[in-house]
């Protein structure tokens, strides 16, 4: 397609500064927006269709997708799962040299075992991938409890699933935080542990920026996941390691 069918294709561009009007945008669609919102926006519903400006210009009623630039720096808050996840791969690495340091020295004394160095790294690359998704869930858990030390009621309204998986998704919490609504999601999308719509959940948020919050319910469900699938590579080492 061409940039020209590209823009036909396409008529509607625009960038949003306005931190809330983003955030209803990303996390509900523009369907999500009032009929004040898209006047300011200079978008006319009128009869089912959609238009910019008046009738002369660009009806958007057959356009299959309306693509608006959005502000990353005005909409996103700060990550909790970057907080401290350069300490705990750093303490992963020092797991997984250690397990390599162990077994080249055992090799070495063991002349007559068949495991090759590359053996060596690919099972001790293998366990601490077990050993990471064991560990994850209650390093996120103990990360929220240090930076998320304030407390309110988040109702769920709706969901997002991940692109391409109609299995993981996350709720999306409306709540009030000094006089002020807001609505946010986790970073992580899940199989377990989502609230229900309507259902009225204890979130854990940063007093700094309140648009970052943590789901204790839905953070068990995913240390409880974490666990089972970290034992499945580390059950699967020890038996690879045991019939060596």
């Amino acid at each position: 397609m061409g940039l020209e069918d590209n823009r036909k294709s396409n008529p509607l561009r625009m960038t949003i500064a306005d931190p809330e009007m983003i955030q209803k945008i990303r996390e509900n669609g523009i369907e999500s927006l009032s009929p004040d919102d898209l006047n300011s926006l200079g978008i006319e519903v009128k009869d089912g269709h959609m238009s910019v400006g008046d009738a002369s210009q660009s009806d958007l009623s057959g356009t299959r997708r309306v693509r608006m630039r959005v502000n990353e720096n005005e909409e996103s808050g700060p990550s909790l799962r970057k907080r401290g996840i350069a300490g705990f791969i750093i303490a992963l690495g020092v797991v997984f040299i250690v397990l390599i340091t162990a077994g080249i020295i055992i090799c070495k004394q063991v002349p007559d075992i068949s495991v090759t160095y590359k053996d060596v790294i690919f099972l001790s690359l293998f366990f601490v991938i077990g050993f990471g998704n064991c560990l994850s869930g209650f390093h996120f858990g103990n990360v929220a409890k240090k930076y998320l030390t304030e407390r309110v009621q988040g109702k769920c309204i709706s969901h997002q699933y991940a692109k391409g998986n109609s299995f993981s998704k996350r709720s999306i919490f409306e709540y009030t935080y000094r006089g002020k609504v807001y609505r946010r999601h986790e970073d992580v999308f899940a199989r377990q542990g989502c609230a229900k719509v309507g259902e009225v959940r204890e979130l854990m948020i940063d007093p700094e920026d309140p648009r970052c919050i943590y789901d204790p319910i839905a953070g068990k469900a995913r240390k409880i996941s974490g666990v089972m699938i970290g034992m499945i590579f580390i059950v699967i080492t020890a038996v690879v390691v045991v019939l060596i």
